[in-house]
């Protein structure tokens, strides 16, 4: 740290999950950290099946696997591999 001040500031703006220990830099951060890690509800519901999420961002990328179109395919020579997310045909690349 370059300076005291921003040593001790680090120190005090800290919030510590009583569930799980985990240090957050904020009560909005904590509040955030306990909805996704410590509770159950997931308010977004898919409207083309039975799925739901914790997030909107979530549900996105859900609702992408409904898409008829495969969309995104593998360039590498021989492989043949197909996806309908961009994300899922990252992941294969590090794979790959």
């Amino acid at each position: 740290y370059k300076t005291k001040s921003i040593f001790l500031s680090f120190l005090v703006n800290r919030v510590t999950c009583a569930l799980c220990d985990t240090v957050c830099t904020s009560v909005s951060s904590l509040k955030a950290h306990t909805r996704f890690r410590h509770c159950n509800e997931r308010p977004f519901h898919c409207h083309l099946c039975d799925s739901s999420f914790k997030n909107a961002y979530d549900l996105h990328k859900h609702v992408e696997t409904h898409n008829d179109s495969d969309a995104y395919s593998c360039d590498v020579e021989g492989c043949g591999f197909i996806s309908r997310t961009l994300q899922t045909l990252k992941q294969h690349y590090k794979r790959v």
